[in-house]
């Protein structure tokens, strides 16, 4: 029988809350969870920036389940298909760790939840003369209809999948176990676009593909992500922190070091302590502002020219953007 922590797509959202509750969960009624929503945004920014999501997300098959589909939920929000073909090869990625160890049965299940129907059937077939002239059998006790095959080999990048390279005899592709578990995770990745296509999503996710869109660009700036490295810091953002931790910083000045701060992933817990220590505020109403920066498409601080232009830049640090800074400075310090 499947696992569904270890493979929350084999089911939907419908079945697994009337199965396990008696009732259908609205999606939408996960972002009211807290616990859900923190482990969705960890899941998705594992998956896009480290390309894999994480093997355990929570403390129980709900946790797995209902973060899964809100993330995907979230992707589904940015109506971008290069979120989606992230997300769903890092839970690909996640899904092949199981699939390398599952038993034959399993695997048996998984295929056919994808709709692919996996036979037993063991042929050998000559496949090399070692240098003593002996014949080397390969041995393959699988095999799936070509239709079948097609659907998910047809996504797959990596020749080995490929017709021109499989054994194919009255209709039948036949497989050994690599190329069956190969096959599988390439269903996977397949199986979670189509589950995208159908999920339903409204201007509630907007605050979290917001989020997702800020993942990708740290990803593609390769910003590493984590806790925030205050010694790469460029001087001025080191200098808006000095004017925090006195108590003395303007509004222009405090705007640049949060949209900085953001630029470079900092997470919202963080970021709510900053902004509550900035202000004087309550942890409440800071988390609602940190939410709000969040959510706000392509925050960036100003470029370092502007930066001089408006006396906002105490050292010239021969940079471009306080955020080139950063990720130069990082880089060195890494490599000391």
């Amino acid at each position: 029988m499947l696992t569904y922590s270890k493979y929350p797509f084999a089911i939907s959202l419908d079945d697994y809350s009337k199965i396990n509750y008696g009732y259908r969960i609205n999606i939408e009624s996960l972002l009211e969870n807290s616990k859900i929503v923190k482990l969705a945004r960890k899941r998705l920014e594992e998956a896009i920036t480290k390309k894999v999501s994480p093997l355990k997300n929570g403390d129980s098959t709900d946790d797995e389940v209902y973060s899964f589909y809100l993330s995907l939920a979230a992707v589904k929000a940015t109506n971008s298909m290069i979120a989606l073909d992230i997300y769903a090869k890092a839970e690909s990625n996640r899904a092949s760790y199981f699939i390398e160890s599952d038993n034959e049965e399993n695997l048996i299940a998984l295929g056919e939840f994808m709709g692919l129907k996996i036979e037993k059937e063991l042929i050998k077939m000559p496949w090399l003369i070692n240098n003593n002239g002996k014949i080397i059998y390969r041995t393959l006790p699988y095999y799936v209809r070509i239709n079948d095959y097609l659907k998910i080999a047809i996504n797959a990048q990596e020749n080995q999948f490929r017709l021109v390279n499989s054994f194919l005899l009255n209709g039948k592709v036949y497989l050994d176990m690599k190329i069956l578990k190969g096959l599988l995770e390439v269903g996977v990745e397949v199986k979670i676009k189509n589950i995208s296509k159908d999920l339903e999503v409204g201007e509630e996710f907007s605050f979290f593909s917001n989020e997702v869109l800020r993942y990708l660009k740290l990803a593609e700036n390769k910003i590493p992500l984590g806790k925030i490295n205050y010694d790469a810091f460029p001087p001025c953002m080191k200098s808006f922190k000095n004017l925090i931790d006195k108590g003395k910083i303007e509004d222009e000045s405090l705007y640049q070091y949060i949209a900085f701060l953001i630029s470079i992933g900092i997470d919202e817990d963080e970021l709510s302590n900053v902004i509550a220590n900035s202000l004087g505020i309550s942890p409440n109403l800071s988390r609602k502002i940190a939410k709000g920066f969040l959510s706000v498409e392509n925050i960036s601080p100003y470029r370092c020219d502007i930066m001089k232009k408006k006396g906002l830049c105490p050292q010239d640090c021969g940079g471009k953007h306080p955020v080139l800074v950063y990720k130069r400075n990082v880089k060195e310090n890494s490599n000391k």
